[in-house]
């Protein structure tokens, strides 16, 4: 199966896929952290000229989280920035790809666009955080739990006042290895939808 991973420096959802034996891409503007595939440039390049089996994206979330959602005054910068990821979203989801996921937090989304089709948590794959993961799915079936973990830290275990607020968004957003590895095993040819 062709999977593009959009908005993914990192390359864990990427190294799963191709662990699972996918022909994987990870895309992002900055340089994957891990080597693999990865296109470095805008994923609407791709999402628009070719064609993937299955697109997962992971777009920014810092103007569309709930966490910044105060900051959202009409006609201030902040609401423009909003605008701005709100259309990368939807430029995402209203590409000509068939089978979409885009994962977000809790956020601005479900107001903009609408509520997730499922929000799931790390430790329903046997990670011991707490942290709420939304799921939009177009044509793709819903993740169901492997391994539940008893844990229930808060991200915020993870960092500290020291940090700069780039380093603690860098760490805060980093997706979980478990869901990827659940992701790669349970979104095949078989569970996809389209």
């Amino acid at each position: 199966m062709k999977v593009l991973v959009c908005c993914e420096s990192s390359g864990i959802v990427r190294d799963a896929f191709t662990a699972a034996g996918h022909d994987a891409l990870s895309c992002d503007l900055k340089p994957t952290l891990s080597p693999g595939k990865h296109y470095q440039g805008n994923a609407l390049d791709l999402l628009y000229n070719e064609y993937f089996d299955l697109v997962i994206a992971h777009p920014p979330c810092t103007y569309l989280c709930k966490a910044q959602l105060f900051r959202c005054i009409p006609g201030s910068s902040y609401q423009i920035e909003q605008y701005k990821a709100f259309q990368f979203f939807l430029d995402i989801w209203c590409s000509p790809q068939v089978n979409i996921v885009i994962e977000n937090p809790i956020g601005a989304l479900s107001r903009l666009f609408r509520p997730p089709n499922q929000i799931i948590y790390p430790w329903w794959f046997g990670n011991d955080h707490s942290k709420d993961i939304c799921l939009w799915l177009k044509n793709v079936s819903p993740l169901i739990a492997t391994c539940y973990s008893p844990g229930r830290r808060p991200m915020s275990n993870h960092t500290n006042s020291k940090m700069s607020q780039v380093k603690r968004s860098e760490i805060r957003s980093r997706f979980f290895p478990e869901v990827a590895a659940a992701m790669a095993s349970q979104w095949t040819e078989i569970h996809i939808l389209g």
